[in-house]
């Protein structure tokens, strides 16, 4: 049985300024989402007909037609999300409840993932991770849940079903385990380039390769992880240092990388060049206090997520209209 937990949180207003003031100055990009983004309106084409539906929709869709996962749990805001998607839920068999984003902590929720409150806001992400995973049926058996990103609409059935086949074989070992989609190319079709590391793992995808022997990766829209058995104090941390989008993020990457033990990880990336998933894997079992498997895949589809700048809900459209043709 796998949980799949929807995230669909949202910032407070002063993070969403200084995102996206942070977007203007490094990206020279326009950030156009002030409202609830998951609701964020997109257009596709189905059946010859052209369609608008919520950004969440896309994925939310997708999971109720995955036979291997068994339940839903959204977390996010709630009302929002009734008012919007409560008759298209109610349509389907599969159970799938809301969790409000704004619902506190339970004292055995605390206790029971040794929850540093002050460190792990209720509203937080790991917040949101902790509240998602404490409402599902993986709470109760202590196994893995998916966890899924609400902004990322192209993602496919296959690439979710493979990625779960895959990672079963890792749930009795590992915490946490993360595809790392391959990406071909300088930069996709958002134009973001990719962390490149040497690819040192069972499998290997491509003999392309640049003259370091690195390959090209980037996150996707999902993950397991089992809270079990890491620390979730460290998953708000981990999350802000996702993008390094500016010099003050690279620096704090570099710290706590030294501080773990890993005193030249800068000039393995940046001038050695010879950076591994192993040693990457290595480094973040050692920051979340749990082993962390990643597994590289295909599937550059799932990788495109909307922040919520106007360049990316061009492409996003764009790319939505090309999926149903």
């Amino acid at each position: 049985m796998v949980s799949a937990i929807l995230m669909a949180g949202y910032n407070n207003k002063w993070a969403v300024k200084k995102y996206a003031k942070i977007v203007a100055e490094h990206y020279g990009e326009e950030f156009i989402e002030t409202g609830y983004k998951p609701l964020r309106e997109f257009k596709t084409v189905v059946d010859g007909k052209e369609i608008s539906k919520p950004l969440i929709q896309f994925t939310l869709e997708k999971l109720f037609a995955t036979d291997i996962i068994d339940e839903i749990v959204i977390v996010g805001h709630r009302m929002l999300i009734e008012q919007r998607l409560g008759n298209l839920i109610s349509k389907f068999q599969k159970p799938c409840r809301i969790v409000n984003q704004n619902t506190k902590y339970t004292q055995k929720i605390i206790e029971r993932f040794n929850i540093l409150p002050r460190k792990v806001k209720f509203n937080s992400i790991a917040g949101n991770m902790i509240k998602g995973y404490a409402a599902s049926a993986a709470n109760r058996s202590q196994s893995h849940a998916m966890y899924v990103a609400s902004d990322s609409p192209l993602t496919t059935s296959k690439f979710i079903e493979n990625f779960l086949q895959l990672a079963q074989n890792y749930h009795n070992e590992y915490a946490l385990i993360f595809p790392a989609v391959l990406m071909e190319g300088v930069t996709d079709k958002l134009g973001r380039s990719s962390l490149k590391l040497i690819n040192d793992t069972r499998y290997q995808l491509s003999d392309e390769k640049d003259s370091f022997r690195r390959q090209g990766f980037r996150l996707s829209s999902v993950m397991m992880a089992n809270p079990y058995h890491f620390d979730i104090n460290t998953a708000n941390t981990a999350y802000n240092l996702r993008k390094a989008l500016n010099p003050n993020v690279q620096l704090r990457l570099f710290r706590i990388t030294r501080s773990l033990g890993y005193a030249n990880v800068y000039s393995k990336y940046f001038f050695k060049r010879d950076l591994s998933i192993t040693e990457v894997e290595n480094i973040t079992s050692a920051f979340f206090n749990g082993k962390l498997k990643i597994i590289p895949m295909r599937g550059e589809e799932s990788t495109y997520d909307y922040d919520g700048t106007e360049y990316e809900f061009r492409r996003i459209s764009d790319m939505l209209n090309c999926e149903s043709d």
